[in-house]
């Protein structure tokens, strides 16, 4: 027990109060609003907008400039008088002026755009991964890695066109066509007629198109969601595939999926390409039809050869205003979609409820289930059921049990990733629903039978997610975990990289930097889900070792199959269908007639 002290302090160095809960997310995100949703997130004040459109309205200027500068030396040069030289000059100089700004202008306004979506980017990207961490096991079961990547990556890509095309294209479009509204509105109402006819082609388009347009993001976002869950699980399943000689069922599968991914998206641009080719080619007859009217007026002495540009320029800007915003939709759909598919997740009610709960400083590690029972969604029979047990702080509990027995499920209703349907359990007497499980997982450790380790080095594996920790306890960890072993023949030692998932190291070496991340956390409830199921028989010894210092004065749970690992539980609990069904210290069940001993004469257990 004196040594365990010693460690309380060292093993929550890393952690601050604030680290034990998850901040909430800052903004409420409405999928059904999509807009005004967007436009919280990027959270900029009324003063930033108006610096970015007066901005953007001088760097345009030159567009706007130059037809009337066009049309007024046509008409000069038209009525045949000598032109002032210095006049034109100043002209010139004047647009040169206007273009030069444009580098600076430009600049800036991109500077301002960059910052804003950007953050965004960054705004929604921790808001997901914050979610993610938050939402339940249940959920990341039933939804597929792949999918979610999906949606942190190529959805938030999607916004941040969105956004984009929305702060620049479309308002300077919009900005565009409200300036030829205006100057044609001033000058020569009457040409307000083309556009005045133009308004219900363009409603037109938009309501015949609409609904397509939405259906078919949809269905091509779904089916690149489907490609990227295929595409990981391949990725996982290669060793496993490669050994049964699979690789080309693996591709034509594969190979099915990506067609689907191509059929969607060219049904996708087909109806991108009708749109905006029926908007252009209406657009443009009525150009014609206007310039085919003024030429007329001119002949007639109503208008001037300069005129002609002029209204034909700012006829062309409002065409070309509202035939950009028609192009625009399609991908201001597909950003739509993406902020609405982000809404599976930052909407999901389906999350481990701990906000306002206790926050637990330090545990004992005394356990009690009190008929806990739970099953699981779409089967029949309960994973558990009626499970009544206490185990005392310091104790080393063995479950045992065939596969389905419940062994698994109650690790997991400890942990904190399942809750009880009925029934409760209680930490040192504190009831889970009344407590913030992330901060009693502090002094919870878990070794699982399936290593998860991630590519970084051997150190980094060891010490994830800690800090603070000493190189001294970190080597001693590393020793009673028997990693030493192998560590000092790698070139780097405990700073050796390991490959993804560990490629590079045996499953023996895996397991036992699984069980050294465990061990330099000095957790109070250690928990071994077959944590040496994966050693040969020379290493398992090592690592019993290891583990039988580990579990002194440690609240340990052992889900085990092998004799070896049991026979040295304080007290074994049999599970079967659910219940306990018996439990005893080894001698005691060994020497009695029952499923253990069965189990044990059976071979379902390895000496």
């Amino acid at each position: 027990m004196p040594e365990n002290s010693k460690k309380d302090e060292s093993s929550s160095a890393g952690y601050t109060a604030r680290d034990r809960v998850f901040e909430p997310l800052d903004y409420d995100y409405r999928s059904h609003q999509p807009i005004r949703t967007l436009l919280r997130l990027i959270d900029r004040p009324a003063r930033f907008y108006a610096a970015l459109l007066a901005v953007l309205l001088i760097k345009h200027s030159p567009v706007w400039v130059i037809p009337f500068l066009i049309a007024h030396i046509i008409d000069t040069l038209s009525r045949g008088g000598s032109v002032p030289v210095n006049q034109l000059v100043w002209y010139f100089v004047g647009v040169l002026v206007l273009l030069l700004q444009n580098i600076p202008m430009h600049t800036l306004m991109i500077s301002m755009l960059s910052g804003t979506v950007r953050d965004l980017e960054q705004t929604l990207r921790n808001a997901l991964v914050t979610r993610l961490q938050q939402l339940s096991i249940a959920f990341h079961d039933r939804t597929e890695n792949g999918r979610l990547q999906a949606k942190v990556l190529r959805d938030v890509e999607q916004i941040h066109s969105l956004c984009m095309t929305v702060l620049e294209a479309a308002t300077l479009s919009v900005a565009s066509t409200l300036f030829a509204l205006a100057v044609t509105a001033w000058r020569e109402p009457w040409m307000l007629v083309f556009i005045i006819l133009l308004v219900p082609l363009v409603a037109g388009f938009h309501q015949l198109f609409r609904r397509h347009i939405k259906k078919r993001n949809r269905d091509f976002r779904a089916e690149v969601e489907r490609m990227s869950a295929d595409v990981a699980e391949m990725i996982n399943m290669i060793p496993v595939t490669r050994a049964h000689g699979l690789e080309e069922i693996e591709v034509q599968r594969l190979g099915e999926q990506l067609r689907s991914v191509n059929q969607r998206g060219r049904r996708l641009d087909v109806i991108n390409a009708m749109f905006g080719a029926s908007a252009f080619v209406t657009f443009q007859v009525a150009m014609v039809c206007s310039l085919a009217v003024q030429t007329w007026f001119c002949v007639n002495g109503w208008i001037t050869p300069g005129e002609i540009v002029l209204y034909q320029s700012l006829l062309g800007m409002m065409v070309m205003g509202v035939s950009q915003l028609l192009n625009f939709y399609p991908q201001m759909a597909r950003g739509v979609e993406s902020l609405r598919s982000l809404g599976e997740i930052l909407e999901c009610p389906d999350l481990e409820l701990n906000q306002g709960r206790r926050v637990v400083e330090t545990i004992t590690g005394r356990l009690r289930f009190e008929n806990v029972s739970f099953s699981y969604e779409g089967q029949g029979e309960p994973a558990v059921e009626g499970i009544d047990i206490e185990i005392a702080a310091g104790e080393c509990v063995a479950l045992v049990g065939e596969s389905g027995a419940g062994k698994s499920t109650m690790v997991q209703l400890v942990i904190g990733f399942r809750r009880p349907q009925h029934g409760r359990i209680l930490f040192d007497g504190m009831p889970v629903e009344e407590i913030d499980m992330r901060s009693v997982r502090r002094f919870i450790s878990v070794v699982p039978q399936e290593t998860m380790l991630f590519s970084g080095s051997i150190r980094e594996n060891i010490l994830h997610g800690l800090s603070g920790v000493t190189e001294e306890h970190l080597r001693k960890v590393a020793e009673d975990a028997q990693v030493m072993e192998f560590v000092e023949h790698l070139p780097r030692g405990l700073d050796s990289r390991i490959g993804e998932d560990g490629a590079l190291l045996s499953g023996g070496q895996r397991q036992r930097i699984a069980i050294a991340r465990a061990l330099v956390r000095d957790p109070k409830i250690l928990v071994l889900d077959e944590a040496t199921s994966a050693l040969d028989f020379a290493s398992e010894r090592k690592v019993q070792k290891a583990i039988d210092r580990a579990i002194r004065d440690r609240t340990t749970l052992v889900v085990a199959h092998r004799l070896s690992t049991v026979r040295r539980a304080d007290r074994i609990v049999v599970l079967h269908r659910g219940r306990i069904v018996d439990s005893g210290r080894y001698d005691e069940l060994i020497a009695r007639p029952g499923r253990f001993r069965s189990m044990a004469e059976l071979g379902s257990m390895i000496g």
